[in-house]
């Protein structure tokens, strides 16, 4: 942020308050529904949440993303776990306060 950052508040919170779980449950429609626009939606919701929480470089999703394989693996995954879930964490970046005058 450069000579920017001094006008922000960076807060790192406490494991406890900052920990949060992302769960996102399927309904076997949902997952088995191939053609159907839920299904293609469902799978892609679950493939870039995953890849973003894992910080993913783009040059080995391209890669992966040559064929459709990566959908399968992820309904795959879906069903055998009914959705998927994962650990994250937040921090609260804010703008200071200005003075009003």
């Amino acid at each position: 942020m450069g000579h920017e950052a001094h006008q922000y508040n960076f807060n790192a919170l406490s494991d406890k308050q900052s920990r949060f779980k992302y769960v996102m449950y399927t309904l076997p429609n949902e997952i088995d529904a191939d053609a159907t626009s839920i299904g293609t939606s469902t799978m892609f919701a679950a493939w870039n949440n995953t890849n973003y929480v894992a910080q993913i470089e783009d040059e080995r999703l391209a890669r992966a993303m040559t064929d459709d394989q990566y959908l399968a693996c992820t309904r795959e995954i879906l069903r055998k776990h009914n959705g998927l879930w994962f650990w994250d964490e937040t921090y609260v970046i804010s703008r200071k306060s200005q003075a009003v005058k």
